[in-house]
């Protein structure tokens, strides 16, 4: 059982994340809310990362009944062990499981998640979809009595996410998401506006704005590219200016190795990639891109994303749906912008606007992303098998 009880929270910077939050969480919760609206600062309080790790100033009342497993939105920063078996195993024997036991834990979870594929990969090799399910599978595995999950499926094909939605949802679970279509599968949905719980509300449409699509800038030809074995063989594709595409399919299959491919981080095998213009990109987990210490000194491009409020800020003060969005306007500097997972941590508010800054600013997008409801706005989807 979780227990908030008047809960206010500010952080060093001055930035209040919660005010007067009063919960009772007894079953399973879907947190929804819009970027920045205090989901992820909620979640942080149930094990303590706020105010203990993170600082400020915090008053009233937290309560947590039982041991949480809370699951940041960068499964990288949470993985530790060299190989994904010692990875899932690790909190059980911390916990004082038997060898035999933690074998049998770890074997049967991920037999339940269909990764038994996985357990004796190397974690640097996983893709950033297949290390997210590896710390959501750790968490089954662990023993917990709570789990806090902060946009946990955004990097994972939907249709695995339901897989996964199934085992977390008959437990105590408290899961933060954008994608309200989830939340049939949870007992409680919480909504937070501003850093308070309110009435939930339901998402405008996305709307999608096609344009008209000009010269080729991109060009993938015959491409073959993989690591200890191929990804894709004679992969051909074109991107013209002011066109999305949208490339798609299930984890693992090569759609971040595309993106790096073509801003010319990885070189094919065998094959060509031409590029006209300069390439921005904005990967997965956007701190990876911001380096100063104002979001004013990142990009040029705020007030093109209505980003003017957080012009201030220091970058990595951000939520991570606010740093991604800065991320991505900095990526669409350039003239040929490549995003991964662009609509993680994001409201429909923002897709609309991805969507509309594209066309109106005539740039050539590659999207790779398990939104499928973003990528059929998207002029052509590209599906990696």
């Amino acid at each position: 059982m979780i227990y908030l009880d008047d809960v206010w929270y500010e952080y060093p910077n001055g930035v209040l994340g919660l005010k007067g939050v009063s919960l009772r969480i007894e079953g399973s919760s879907f947190v929804g809310g819009s970027t920045g609206s205090g989901k992820s600062t909620l979640l942080r309080t149930f094990n303590g990362l706020i105010p203990k790790f993170y600082g400020g100033k915090m008053r009233g009342t937290v309560r947590v009944e039982g041991k949480v497993f809370f699951i940041g939105q960068n499964a990288e920063e949470q993985i530790i062990t060299s190989r994904v078996y010692d990875e899932m195993a690790l909190p059980l024997l911390h916990g004082g499981y038997g060898i035999e036991e933690v074998d049998k834990r770890v074997k049967d979870v991920a037999r339940s998640c269909g990764m038994e594929d996985l357990l004796e990969m190397e974690t640097s090799k996983l893709s950033d979809g297949q290390k997210q399910l590896v710390v959501i599978a750790t968490a089954l595995a662990s023993g917990s009595d709570i789990l806090a999950l902060d946009e946990p499926f955004a990097n994972l094909h939907p249709d695995l996410a339901k897989r996964l939605i199934r085992l977390i949802s008959k437990r105590t679970v408290v899961m933060a998401e954008h994608r309200l279509e989830y939340s049939e599968f949870f007992e409680e949905v919480i909504w937070m506006e501003d850093g308070r719980v309110s009435e939930p509300k339901d998402p405008p449409e996305l709307e999608c704005v096609r344009g008209k699509p000009g010269e080729v800038v991109v060009r993938v030809k015959d491409v073959t590219f993989g690591y200890d074995r191929p990804l894709f063989e004679g992969l051909s594709l074109e991107v013209r200016r002011g066109e999305i595409v949208a490339v798609v399919g299930r984890n693992g299959v090569g759609k971040t190795t595309l993106l790096k491919l073509i801003a010319g981080i990885y070189r094919p095998w065998d094959g060509e990639i031409s590029v006209k213009g300069r390439v921005g990109i904005s990967l997965a987990f956007p701190n990876y891109h911001l380096f100063e210490k104002e979001v004013r000194r990142e990009t040029k491009m705020l007030e093109v994303f209505g980003l003017e409020s957080l012009a201030s800020r220091h970058p990595h003060s951000l939520s991570f749906g606010e740093a991604k969005r800065v991320a991505i306007a900095k990526a669409f500097e350039r003239d040929v912008v490549l995003l991964d997972e662009p609509t993680a941590g994001q409201d429909s508010e923002f897709k609309a606007r991805l969507l509309r800054v594209s066309r109106e600013l005539g740039r050539a997008v590659v999207v790779a992303t398990h939104d499928l409801e973003f990528a059929e706005c998207c002029d052509e989807i590209v599906k990696l098998r």
